[in-house]
């Protein structure tokens, strides 16, 4: 008798045990459950059309042969858009949109258009942003009403009112867009749209959204926690001296709290053992797939990473592997932080990274994707691929691929202070205006050596107009920097200058041709120190890291055009 109570009494420990592993699932399946997002391409920092290579068919092909079932395109709609009262979407930016639907339903890839306006952690969504998501909506839907069931629409990225007053804003959010996916689907009732809480998406605020009524949407969260962890000495964040710090907690692995840190990034440190436990990372995940389930409908977490810049990578992997293994026990969809860039799937964060020789592949295997067989390796980089009919190609009606567009112009107003617009057929850069040094940098994503383009008699070619009568101008290569070399290696320039005396101001087309060994040493600029060094013989031309047009000391209030930008 005693046996067979001591075999029940086990037997009923082990239920216990069972019920206290076992974890809530989601009820509601789509076909695809993992994927990534494709950031720094339409986002708000860069002009349109010049970017609109920064990511190519082959890319989707790459994503798909490690087993991406989803990408997630985040598009900055407003700034691509007339503003107000109309905001009608440049067809620039729809051509872009609609050949990567094509390619998407050809690869059998889904993808997410996601409105993604300006979420960077200063900004605040613009309070009657119901007006302008009332005249965009209706052009996404219509336009894309009859594609392929591999597009899905996301009502808007991170909302964040930031009134003062939470629990407004998350009911406010809330109705809003209930109003837009009734307006969504007057137009398309086919398409899957995804719907997130206020306060940047935030998972409790999610338990608090309406009951949208509509058997087609997914419930989606982001999930960056702890973020002591993933966000360790990032620039925009008060943990930017915070780095080393392990993910699962382990006290013979902490570094040593830096002086002088603020008492909330003190208690941050103090409490990491707590907050990044298991139980307390799981149960936000429970909660949400409850309430998913009470609501019949899929969960999605469609941004969730680590930045890799400070941690150790593989504390970084074994926080994908949880994270994922979490995820993928409750059947909630993952995207991940991004592609390429610091949050991405390769070893380093620059966006010059090739596949497959630079992905991290214990990475991602950690997050359940694998390495095909026998894919050769790309050729990299801006100089072995820009080379087409006699010349090298940096923008000829638009930019060539493995050249990014980064401006410094408008007070920091990028997207409205560049694009790429028609003129008799021809694609010219166009920029309204410019304070005193402000510039467009052409990035190569990476060093180039162009010592063999010098030796070769080559010269850079381009046409300007403008009717600017005081117009200046700098023209300068410049060194990508290597704070191990100290003041060798700075960001060493190489200029040529125009002004009145080239007479280029008089409103027409002027060729301008410059031999790169007329170029001029003219000095570098050390953000680290503050200062400017003048020129020392110092420039090389062997890591040439950008070309950048900068507006002197002058500025311009007048509309300058650029148009075939090369090497010949």
């Amino acid at each position: 008798m005693k046996k067979i109570f001591t075999t029940i009494l086990s037997f009923i420990c082990c239920l216990g045990a069972f019920a206290e592993k076992s974890v809530p699932h989601v009820e509601v399946t789509m076909p695809f459950h993992k994927g990534v997002n494709l950031s720094n391409w339409l986002e708000p920092w860069y002009g349109l059309s010049v970017s609109s290579n920064f990511f190519g068919r082959q890319d989707f092909e790459d994503m798909k042969s490690i087993g991406v079932e989803i990408v997630r395109v985040p598009i900055h709609f407003e700034a691509f858009s007339s503003k107000d009262p109309d905001f009608i979407i440049d067809e620039k930016l729809w051509k872009i949109i609609d050949e990567t639907v094509a390619w998407c339903t050809e690869l059998k890839l889904y993808m997410i258009i996601d409105m993604h306006n300006d979420c960077n952690g200063n900004t605040k969504t613009r309070p009657d942003v119901e007006k302008m998501l009332n005249k965009i909506w209706p052009q996404i839907a219509e336009r894309y009403k009859n594609s392929s069931e591999y597009v899905l629409y996301e009502v808007h990225n991170e909302p964040h009112f930031k009134s003062g007053n939470l629990n407004a804003d998350i009911d406010k959010w809330g109705k809003i867009q209930g109003r837009i996916l009734n307006l969504i689907r007057t137009i398309d009732t086919k398409h899957t749209v995804i719907v997130g809480a206020e306060n940047w998406n935030n998972i409790e605020a999610l338990l608090k959204l309406p009951d949208y009524k509509d058997d087609n949407i997914i419930y989606n969260f982001h999930d960056y926690s702890p973020f002591f962890f993933t966000h360790q000495g990032a620039a925009w964040t008060d943990l930017k001296n915070i780095k080393n710090i392990p993910f699962p907690y382990d006290k013979d692995k902490m570094p040593p709290f830096p002086n002088n840190e603020s008492p909330s990034v003190k208690q941050s440190y103090k409490n990491y053992e707590h907050d990044s436990s298991e139980e307390v990372l799981c149960k936000p995940l429970n909660d949400a797939v409850n309430f998913a389930n009470k609501r019949k409908v899929a969960l999605m977490c469609n941004e969730f990473g680590v930045d890799m810049t400070h941690p150790d990578n593989q504390e970084r992997i074994n926080w994908y592997r949880l994270k994922n293994k979490w995820m993928d026990e409750r059947n909630i969809i993952r995207i991940s932080w991004d592609y390429k860039a610091s949050f991405g799937i390769f070893n380093t964060g620059s966006l010059s990274q090739q596949f497959p020789q630079d992905v991290n592949v214990d990475l991602i295997e950690a997050m359940g994707y694998k390495m095909p067989k026998n894919i050769q390796p790309r050729t990299a980089g801006w100089l072995n691929n820009s080379f087409e009919n006699g010349e090298y190609k940096i923008f000829r009606n638009t930019l060539a691929k493995n050249i990014l567009p980064i401006s410094y112009l408008n007070g920091g107003k990028s997207t409205a202070a560049f694009d790429a617009v028609s003129e008799n057929n021809e694609l010219c850069i166009s920029i309204p205006e410019a304070k005193p040094y402000e510039a467009l940098r052409l990035d190569f994503l990476g060093a180039e050596d162009f010592t063999s383009l010098v030796n070769s008699g080559l010269s850079l070619e381009f046409e300007i107009k403008t009717a600017q009568k005081d117009f200046k101008l700098d023209v300068y290569f410049m060194d990508k920097e290597d704070s191990s070399k100290g003041k060798d290696g700075l960001e060493w320039r190489c200029k040529i200058s125009l002004g009145p005396k080239d007479k280029v101001n008089d409103g027409k087309w002027h060729k301008i041709k410059v031999p790169l060994k007329d170029f001029e040493d003219c000095g570098a600029w050390s953000n680290s120190m503050n200062r400017w060094f003048p020129g020392e013989g110092l420039f090389k031309w062997n890591k040439v890291c950008q070309l950048v047009i900068d507006f002197s000391d002058n500025g311009q209030n007048k509309e300058v055009c650029f148009k075939n930008i090369v090497i010949k």
